[in-house]
């Protein structure tokens, strides 16, 4: 049982390192979103990807030694199995599981800080290239004022291209 207990512990430990290591790429894309580097930007999204596809391996694991504690002391309920186990376990998991809680609250409140920041960033580099599609897109304006009023004047097309989509 106390085996269990440590691979529980073993996997929230692997996952909040994927965590950190995602905190920490999350401050490089800042960076790199400052400075308009797309293809190093590229690069730190595709490290993201593949940190993200570890956590989901971990996540599993972590769902699976959940059950089969579950198992071990009865819960049925696996919307609150964690929570019983927690109150099931002996103190030096209880220690563990609180310390490691502790952890992933402070990389969670961390990343999602830096994601807001780097969320600013991409929206106003977004309005940018819109505002530049616009200028480049934008057709002439007829005038306002005609001295024969029978003549028309009929504007160009607007865009090549949607720039709203």
């Amino acid at each position: 049982m106390k085996d269990k207990w440590e691979k529980f512990t073993a996997v929230l430990e692997k996952m909040l390192i994927v965590y950190q290591a995602i905190f920490e790429l999350s401050l490089q894309k800042r960076e790199v979103l400052v400075q308009r580097n797309i293809s190093e930007l590229e690069m730190i999204m595709k490290q993201e990807e593949n940190l993200c596809f570890e956590v989901a391996r971990l996540d599993k694991i972590r769902k699976s030694i959940i059950q089969e504690l579950a198992a071990i002391y009865g819960i049925t309920e696996m919307k609150s199995a964690l929570s019983q186990l927690i109150e099931a376990a002996d103190q030096d998991e209880i220690g563990n599981l609180k310390n490691v809680e502790q952890e992933f609250t402070t990389i969670i409140l961390k990343i999602s800080e830096v994601n807001n920041v780097n969320k600013e960033l991409v929206e106003q580099g977004l309005l940018i290239v819109n505002y530049s599609l616009n200028l480049l897109a934008q057709s002439s304006v007829g005038p306002t004022y005609h001295p024969n009023e029978k003549a028309s004047f009929a504007p160009p097309n607007k865009s090549l291209f949607d720039s709203k989509a």
